[in-house]
């Protein structure tokens, strides 16, 4: 099979696998850069099926009704306190934090720009065209071809491992998860960035300042995120806290 028939092959499986989950992913889907992101996307909202409703990303609406909530509020509160906790320690030393949701615009453009994700896309991608191009593949039916296509992306694992979360389900965008950088004289110490964890989380130190912080100040925290490596990135368990 010629390789510009297996690229057709596998774009016409992520349509019809798209079309079987909630109307969000296809919408997303069309808004990302190339077959490779898709089938990287895709490949975690396949996985993510059974709970992809509670987890999407808040509406503009939903953004709105947050601000100024109880909910909201408490968030900051906890913030304040990892601040005011992490100061004390550090004396000179800041936190950073981003306070808004990071909507599913945002989301996008990160994921179309982001260079752990561009690599990760060219491999699914190249093991998807593998698997078209097999002859087990070719030899199935429609209905076989679709389920080992499926089974595919639910079993794939990428490399490199993306940094970032697909579009719509990153926990930032129901605030979810806070990310929290080290400032000193509104210089960036230690930020989010995966290239700075060993020079400036680890053997300098602040990935643990940061976490003593964190258990000191507020419970909600849970983190720092294990895989892949963030000792920035905590989730945010609100415990059910209403939305005013």
């Amino acid at each position: 099979m010629a390789p510009a028939r297996g690229a057709d092959v596998v774009a016409s499986q992520v349509a019809a696998v798209a079309v079987q989950l909630d109307p969000r992913v296809a919408q997303t889907l069309a808004r990302l850069d190339g077959t490779g992101r898709q089938l990287l996307a895709l490949r975690s909202y396949v996985r993510s099926a059974s709970h992809l409703a509670e987890r999407w990303s808040w509406t503009e609406e939903q953004i709105t009704a947050f601000e100024g909530s109880r909910e909201q509020r408490t968030l900051q509160q906890d913030i304040d306190r990892v601040r005011a906790a992490f100061r004390a320690d550090n004396p000179g030393f800041e936190l950073y934090v981003n306070p808004e949701v990071r909507s599913l615009d945002v989301q996008i453009v990160h994921w179309n720009s982001n260079a752990s994700v561009a690599a990760a896309a060219e491999e699914i991608l190249a093991a998807a065209r593998a698997l078209v191009e097999s002859s087990a593949f070719r030899g199935a039916d429609v209905t076989r071809a679709a389920q080992a296509f499926r089974n595919f992306l639910s079993t794939h694992t990428p490399m490199p491992t993306p940094t970032i979360a697909a579009p719509g389900l990153s926990l930032h965008g129901q605030m979810r998860a806070i990310d929290f950088q080290v400032h000193q004289d509104g210089r960036v110490v230690a930020g989010p960035s995966t290239a700075s964890i060993a020079a400036d989380w680890d053997a300098a130190g602040w990935a643990a300042k940061l976490d003593a912080a964190v258990r000191r100040a507020s419970p909600r925290f849970v983190g720092p995120q294990a895989s892949p490596p963030a000792p920035w990135h905590y989730t945010y368990t609100p415990q059910a806290i209403a939305i005013d």
